[in-house]
């Protein structure tokens, strides 16, 4: 048996990705009262100086931001990873965000599964970036209730409501063509 350095897919290089949400289209991305609004967003009702002015838009932005923890929930599901460098496009409380970046750090994309077909069902997934934009769309369409933090602006104070979140406006090939992910290159420094 050779003795010295080997290959190994469980062996740390890492990579990072950069993924972008397109949310400008309200087709796609209703803004209405409904439980398709809300876009998605890391940001809750108090990451704004101006809070959301009415249960309706509290309902929004908490729906939104359950979209942003089932797309970290299916990332997550590929592999170890961390979130870093979100950049968003939002006014304030009352206002759904545009568009959303973000970059997405595995230390082993070699254990990240890439096969199959991607939601919008004609996709083959035959690299890791396809893999990264199919859990995010996957993320942003997935139906989810929660018992979750809600901004009533009407009465100026939190509650605590169960709320739905479904498939936005869009159908899962228009979701899939508002996510863009590229590769980042990265280059480890050593002292």
């Amino acid at each position: 048996m050779p003795s010295g350095f080997q290959n190994d897919t469980n062996q740390l290089q890492a990579e990072m990705y950069r993924a972008t949400i397109t949310m400008s289209n309200t087709t796609y991305y209703p803004t209405a009262d409904t439980d398709d609004n809300g876009g998605v967003t890391p940001s809750a009702s108090d990451s704004f100086a101006t809070l959301p002015t009415t249960l309706a838009k509290g309902k929004a932005r908490a729906r939104g931001n359950m979209r942003f923890r089932n797309v970290v929930n299916r990332l997550t599901g590929l592999g170890d990873c961390q979130i870093r460098d979100i950049t968003i496009t939002e006014a304030n409380g009352d206002a759904q965000a545009t568009s959303l970046a973000f970059t997405v750090a595995y230390d082993r994309p070699g254990l990240i599964t890439v096969s199959g077909t991607s939601v919008d069902g004609t996709t083959a997934i035959t690299t890791t970036a396809l893999a990264v934009k199919d859990a995010v769309a996957r993320g942003v369409r997935d139906v989810t209730v929660a018992n979750t933090r809600v901004y009533d602006g009407t009465n100026a104070q939190d509650t605590q409501m169960t709320l739905t979140v479904t498939t936005t406006g869009a159908t899962a090939t228009q979701t899939y063509g508002t996510v863009a992910v590229t590769l980042i290159d990265e280059t480890t420094l050593l002292d």
